[in-house]
């Protein structure tokens, strides 16, 4: 098994232990259409869901994405706008969503624009790969040293 398959599977057991009292949620929630995908990602981005926000991206990115936890753990979403879909002829799906946050430090309202390409791997899962920039000079994250 790869690293990353199993990295995966890891963390998918860790977010079944962790999740304490209440229903575990889980990918399989949404209805697998690409709309649901999209809003489902976007609102647990915005509710600091972090780690189930990790289920849906690709694992190329996502140790970066889970990195970002801590930080935006400290901001309160206010909200969220998706853009329109841009439905490509070879199935890929590309969007731009803003999310508009504060720091309680500061309580100054600022917003965020994430560019997201939406594929599907020939199942009714549909996986995002975000382009984190935003979000790192928003907060002035440093990205993550590659490891080895």
């Amino acid at each position: 098994m790869s690293a990353p398959r199993l990295r995966s599977l890891v963390l998918a057991a860790v977010l079944a232990l962790g999740s304490g009292c209440g229903s575990f949620w889980s990918i399989a929630d949404t209805d697998g259409t690409l709309e649901d995908s999209i809003r489902t990602y976007a609102k647990l981005v915005r509710w600091g869901e972090i780690e189930r926000a990790s289920l849906f991206v690709d694992e190329e990115v996502r140790d970066d994405f889970v990195a970002l936890a801590p930080e935006l753990a400290r901001l309160h979403f206010t909200d969220f706008d998706l853009g329109p879909v841009d439905q490509q002829p070879d199935g890929e799906a590309r969007l731009t969503v803003v999310y508009r946050f504060f720091d309680p430090s500061t309580m100054v309202e600022r917003q965020v624009r994430e560019a997201q390409v939406w594929t599907s791997p020939g199942t009714n899962v549909w996986i995002v790969r975000p382009d984190l920039s935003g979000f790192e000079s928003a907060l002035g994250t440093p990205r993550r040293k590659p490891s080895g």
